[in-house]
């Protein structure tokens, strides 16, 4: 195993709907909850990289979400900007949807690219 040199933070989150609609409505959704202002907070507090993916396992409503930070001090203050951004009066949109969210969050320890 090779440690990366370069820590990256990583927190990967899974939303389970109810129903396959309503995932396809959050989808549907996107631009209004993730915006171009946010992003850009964002990227100036440390975001590298965010990817959404819905996924197709057979009787899941699952959307997956990968955030990845230039540190841990960036983490804190993007998490700082998401918890304030999704509040109901900043984000009445998400008010719309009803899901579970599960939070994994990790440190890079071994990276494999192909380029």
């Amino acid at each position: 195993m090779i440690i990366n040199k370069k820590t990256t933070f990583l927190n990967s989150l899974y939303m389970d709907f109810l129903t396959v609609n309503e995932l396809d409505l959050f989808l549907k959704s996107l631009d209004e909850i993730w915006t171009n202002e946010l992003y850009s907070k964002l990227k100036q507090n440390g975001l590298i990289r965010h990817v959404i993916s819905k996924v197709w396992n057979k009787g899941q409503h699952r959307i997956t979400q990968v955030f990845e930070y230039e540190s841990q001090d960036s983490f804190k203050k993007c998490e700082n900007i998401l918890n304030d951004a999704f509040t109901p009066k900043n984000c009445p949109v998400l008010a719309k949807f009803v899901f579970k969210i599960f939070n994994n969050r990790g440190i890079v320890v071994s990276e494999y690219k192909s380029y």
